[in-house]
């Protein structure tokens, strides 16, 4: 069940909010938002809902053993953190290590191995990082080892980030499992961020979606609109997946949790580390705590530390998808998170270097977009014919920009809106608009009159069966 679907504004979230608010008890209400959670989880993969019952009454008794055996602490937590990945292994990467061995195995001559293609839980790699992340912060404090398994449970599989997360650390919300306070300013706070959230994803992310994947579906492109395509990506995987964290946000927040932000305006990045601290905060934030520093981060040298970071973003690359151009793609962002640190570029105060460091950055992103999307060579040739060179003789071809008819590829009025919009709003510059920054009873209804604009056409986009993919869904 998406977010961004009818049966779940219309049915399931309603339903979900008045029962809540009729239970008073604390107990009860965790239960419901557990059982809520499970049939949520279920309404998509009703067959791995029974993989996520196994994974909470697995953690549970892990945690309780790691809490209670001093001595075999250390092997407990290596043993279940490892049985964790070890199911992530077999449905995300199992069918392409074979696929790696089989290509060896051909090499050689020999007859390949059967192929495996497991169908991928929706979630898994979510949900496997926040029972980790529950074990080790046990292994470090056995006192906040959770007895009841309902609460547990309810922090693996919390709905509002179960499927695409932000990945949330056990840390940072075991105390508002029992002790949190709901209030009517909350629950504003969180409609307010949902329907943003909404709008992103509905109005925004689902325009590029549908022009970038029209475009990238020929065989040729021309190079104007490989240059949309590229952009329209960019734009689609940033509001899709903010916009689906922007929800999860808000919908915590009208059950009186409190997640931390997940994005933080990256394309305003001014350098590659810049960028990895506003995109997916949460995962960034999850492997510098439970990888890097654990391996030593940056205190056991320069060689030591150009390891680490290749390894982090090595994982990174991997954990989005289980093939290479993914793994390329996270390993090019740690070869420039590295050159950074060499060149102290970071470092100048000249304002033309940082202006261009910025724009460099930006065009980087927009290129390793482009190979997360479409695997290696295609790429390739995306890339080449952005610059109006032909991929096959490698020469350049006639800059002619509109030999294709741009209406084939729904590249209308309605696109051309949606991307002045999409590159505004994708940078802070409301920040420093004082008109903006200021409280009144006219800013606030121009407010509220604007989020509900946003709602009625996000409805009205949803009602009309607007094309709805969702990236994240396959991570």
């Amino acid at each position: 069940m998406l977010f961004s679907s009818i049966t779940f504004v219309g049915l399931f979230l309603p339903c979900i909010l008045a029962l809540y608010y009729i239970i008073p008890n604390k107990i009860y209400r965790n239960a419901l938002l557990l059982f809520a959670s499970l049939i949520f989880y279920a309404w998509g993969e009703p067959k791995f809902v029974l993989l996520m019952i196994a994974s909470i009454l697995f953690n549970y008794n892990m945690g309780i053993l790691i809490s209670k055996f001093s001595k075999a602490r250390k092997g407990l937590l290596f043993f279940s953190v490892a049985a964790n990945l070890g199911v992530l292994f077999v449905f995300k990467y199992l069918g392409f290590s074979c696929q790696i061995i089989n290509a060896l195995i051909e090499a050689l001559h020999f007859e390949p191995l059967s192929r495996i293609n497991l169908v991928l839980p929706i979630g898994i790699s979510f949900y496997t990082f926040q029972e980790i992340s529950y074990l080790v912060d046990v292994y470090k404090e056995p006192s906040c080892a959770q007895k009841n398994i309902l609460n547990l449970g309810l922090y693996i599989a919390f709905f509002p980030q179960l499927i695409a997360g932000p990945i949330v650390k056990y840390s940072d919300i075991n105390l508002q499992i029992e002790n949190r306070k709901e209030n009517l300013a909350l629950f504003s706070e969180g409609l307010e961020r949902f329907i943003i959230g909404l709008a992103k994803k509905v109005i925004l992310a689902n325009e590029f979606a549908l022009v970038c994947d029209c475009i990238y579906d020929v065989k040729g492109y021309r190079p104007l609109l490989a240059w949309i395509a590229a952009i329209s990506y960019a734009l689609q995987i940033y509001y899709d997946f903010s916009g689906y964290s922007d929800m999860a946000i808000g919908l915590a927040k009208l059950f009186g949790f409190n997640l931390k932000e997940n994005f933080n305006y990256p394309y305003a990045a001014s350098s590659i580390t810049d960028f990895w601290k506003r995109w997916h905060i949460s995962l960034t934030s999850f492997f510098r705590e439970y990888v890097y520093i654990p391996l030593g981060g940056n205190r056991k040298g320069s060689k030591r530390t150009v390891l680490n970071r290749f390894i982090v973003f090595f994982l990174t690359g991997l954990w989005h998808g289980a093939a290479f151009n993914f793994i390329f793609w996270g390993m090019f962002h740690g070869c420039a998170m590295v050159l950074e640190r060499r060149s102290k570029i970071n470092d100048s105060k000249n304002a033309i270097v940082k202006a261009l460091h910025r724009t460099l950055t930006l065009f980087a992103v927009l290129f390793l977009w482009i190979l997360f999307r479409n695997g290696t060579k295609k790429s390739v040739k995306i890339i080449l014919s952005m610059f109006g060179i032909n991929y096959r003789i490698f020469s350049f071809e006639r800059p002619c920009f509109l030999d294709l008819p741009l209406s084939f590829y729904y590249i209308d009025k309605k696109f051309w809106v949606a991307l002045a919009f999409g590159i505004l709003f994708a940078f802070p510059w409301w920040r420093k608009v004082s008109l903006f920054n200021k409280e009144c009873v006219l800013l606030k209804a121009l407010k509220y009159a604007a989020l509900l604009l946003l709602l009625i056409l996000s409805l009205a986009l949803l009602a009309g069966n607007t094309y709805n993919p969702f990236i994240y869904f396959r991570f």
